[in-house]
């Protein structure tokens, strides 16, 4: 099996933390760390099995490149519905939504989709 660890560095400062949205890969060599790859925005939707699911629906992701039915509301720039809540607020926080609504402005928060704790 694969053994290499993950680790999150969310809630680390920089330059090893910082915002989320960053995916980065380091190498360590004795005592020595070396940054291999870093990508942010679009470059993680290769990992992110939920923006895939998305592109198959019929009004995608929702962005404003997108051709919309009269009708439908306008969609915002690329990446607007990464974790948002339910007025398209970014957030990572409580009150950030599951994947299939996050193109759904005005959909349910998570904290009132019956969870007690946290979960990941």
């Amino acid at each position: 099996g694969y053994t290499q660890p993950w680790y999150s560095v969310r809630g680390v400062a920089g330059p090893v933390g910082g915002d989320m949205g960053y995916l980065t890969c380091f190498l360590r060599d004795g005592d020595r760390v070396f940054l291999t790859y870093s990508t942010t925005g679009r470059g993680n939707e290769r990992v992110n099995g939920s923006l895939g699911l998305l592109d198959m629906t019929p009004y995608g992701r929702g962005e404003a490149w997108e051709d919309n039915p009269q009708g439908r509301p306008e969609g915002g720039s690329p990446c607007w519905s990464w974790r948002s809540d339910a007025d398209g607020n970014a957030t990572w926080g409580p009150t950030s939504r599951p994947v299939p609504q996050w193109t759904r402005p005005g959909a349910t928060p998570v904290e009132t989709l019956g969870r007690r704790s946290h979960h990941h």
